[in-house]
C-alpha cells in the first residue's frame, strides 16, 4: 500500500510517516497542494492524508480534483479545524474520513485498518 502526505507541517509529516512505515505503508510527503496534485497525476496511490489549509490551496477544494483522477483512492481529510461545515464538506465530498488534529493513533490505526479491508474486499485475489 502506498500514502501521500499532504500536510505544510513538517511535524505531522514526519509522525504520519512515522507511523506508516511501521505497518509496512511506502509513503511520500509533500507540503504544498502543487506538488500534491503532481504527485496524485504522476504515481497511484492507495490513501492520502489532505490537509485543508495548505500555502497554496485548500485541501477541500483539491478532494473533487483528487478523486476524479484518482477515483479508487482513499482520502482522509485531516485538520486542525473539525468544524461541522469542514467536516460535511469532506465526506460529502467523498472523503473517507476526516480526522482533527492533535489525532489519536487510534483513531490513526483505525483508518489504516479500514482502507486495507476496502482494498481487499475491493481487488480480488489473483490465482
Amino acid at each position: 500500500m502506498k500514502a501521500l502526505i499532504v500536510d505544510d507541517n513538517q511535524l505531522v509529516c514526519w509522525g504520519l510517516g512515522k507511523t506508516l512505515s511501521k505497518r509496512g505503508i511506502l509513503h511520500h510527503a509533500v507540503e504544498n497542494g502543487t506538488d500534491a496534485m503532481s504527485e496524485i497525476r504522476r504515481t497511484f496511490y492507495d490513501l492520502v492524508f489532505l490537509d485543508i489549509r495548505l500555502p497554496d490551496a485548500n485541501g477541500l477544494d483539491m478532494l473533487p480534483e483528487i478523486l476524479r483522477i484518482s477515483p479508487e483512492t482513499k482520502v482522509v481529510v485531516i485538520s486542525s479545524d473539525g468544524s461541522a461545515s469542514n467536516v460535511q464538506r469532506a465526506i460529502a465530498g467523498g472523503a473517507l474520513r476526516f480526522l482533527e488534529k492533535p489525532y489519536g493513533n487510534d483513531e490513526l490505526l483505525e483508518v489504516l485498518e479500514t482502507v486495507t479491508r476496502r482494498r481487499s474486499e475491493e481487488r480480488p485475489a489473483s490465482k
